[in-house]
């Protein structure tokens, strides 16, 4: 007879791929298969990826409340084994998706969950990505300047990775926040590097965002 562990994991890996192929039902079918197999102690941190994924799954499909619940379910799990990482990325993923349906308040109450736990986890993927979540999301709340405040922090961590891809996320943010204060020249500056930095990275979708203010002002 077969080790079940190595079934679970095959399962496991079997989701992962529907995922990455973009077969989001049949990868929450397994998703569900799996967690439903596994409800031991030692495979809470494993269950909390599955719910994760799951919320991945659905977002792709425009299922939002899902999402979030699955995002939820996987928060719980991780609190559980004290997984800080896990727990900044769940409501990084949540602050996410509050944003895609315009709820910015929400967005700002999970982003800064995901700080603190991204924080505590020492992990500065996660907080970059989350002081630019919350500096949209201000940007959004038409509060400018607070959102500056974020964005510095952003650029120090941004370069402390040597990520031009995160990098040109962030100067563009930072453009849109620049712009509206009337600040001319700096936003001008800031969306240059936002080219800059994206071209360099591939980061296609902010090089044309970017192109697409620096050329307002040309007009």
């Amino acid at each position: 007879m077969a080790n079940p562990e190595f079934i679970d994991k095959d399962l496991f890996e079997e989701a992962n791929n529907y995922l990455v192929e973009g077969y989001f039902e049949k990868a929450i079918q397994l998703y569900e298969e799996y967690i439903n197999q596994n409800n031991s102690s030692d495979k809470l941190k494993n269950i909390g990826m599955a719910y994760h994924n799951m919320g991945v799954s659905y977002d792709n499909l425009r299922k939002y409340d899902l999402a979030i619940e699955c995002f939820i379910k996987a928060l719980d799990y991780h609190k559980k084994i004290d997984n800080f990482r896990g727990m900044s990325w769940e409501c990084f993923s949540i602050g996410l998706i509050f944003g895609q349906l315009n709820k910015f308040q929400e967005m700002l109450d999970y982003g800064k969950k995901a700080i603190d736990f991204g924080t505590k986890a020492k992990d500065n993927e996660i907080l970059l990505k989350s002081y630019n979540l919350l500096a949209h999301a201000y940007n959004e709340l038409k509060d400018y300047s607070e959102s500056l405040k974020y964005l510095s922090t952003a650029l120090e961590i941004a370069f402390i990775l040597n990520d031009s891809f995160y990098l040109s996320e962030t100067y563009y943010i930072r453009g849109i926040s620049l712009e509206n204060l009337n600040m001319r020249t700096e936003a001008i500056e800031s969306y240059s590097l936002a080219i800059d930095n994206g071209a360099k990275s591939g980061n296609e979708r902010i090089v044309a965002l970017a192109f697409s203010k620096l050329s307002e002002y040309q007009a």
